[in-house]
């Protein structure tokens, strides 16, 4: 397992490589992640890693929490991880990524969009790099 990342207010390169990683171990578990990114929330001046799945639906949050734990198990010792403190699982029917899902659309593979500043049907978007969103209707 790898070495706990610290989530800071300011997104660092670390937190980025970090969040891909949690994307590609969580796909190898086949985890059906349609969405995947952080978000700032400005009034904890803090990130928030978000991972959209329709298994925290069917399944449980507290089981998708497992399969992060899991993933986070399978890091490599160099690799940083995110902590469940710093992670929120939801399904497909999530407002802010219904939202996001107007805008944008990746595909199935791991991204990087940094998107910011930005309103979107009278919601705004403070901060946010963008991993996926590929969700399925």
């Amino acid at each position: 397992m790898g070495k706990e990342l610290v989530v800071r207010d300011v997104l660092s390169e670390q937190m980025i490589d970090a969040g891909a990683k949690l994307v590609e171990r969580l796909d190898e578990s086949l985890s059906n992640v349609q969405a995947a990114l952080w978000v700032f929330l400005p009034e904890e001046k803090t990130w928030e890693m978000i991972v959209i799945s329709p298994l925290v639906k069917t399944d449980g949050p507290r089981s998708f929490y497992k399969r992060i734990l899991e993933a986070n198990k399978n890091a490599d010792e160099s690799e940083s991880i995110i902590s469940l403190n710093d992670i929120k699982v939801a399904d497909t029917s999530n407002p802010l990524i219904n939202v996001l899902r107007i805008a944008i659309s990746t595909g199935r593979g791991i991204t990087g969009i940094r998107f910011s500043k930005n309103t979107i049907n009278g919601t705004f978007i403070e901060d946010s790099y963008i991993y996926r969103i590929n969700i399925s209707t």
